[in-house]
């Protein structure tokens, strides 16, 4: 199964978590690693 994301972040500091969340907070798929 493959699965498709809007954006990719790489990092789960504050930055990185910032980011992810104001991301999916727009409705975006996010995939943070």
């Amino acid at each position: 199964m493959i699965e498709q994301f809007d954006a990719i972040v790489v990092g789960a500091g504050m930055s990185g978590n910032a980011a992810a969340y104001t991301l999916a907070s727009q409705g975006l798929k996010v995939l943070q690693l």
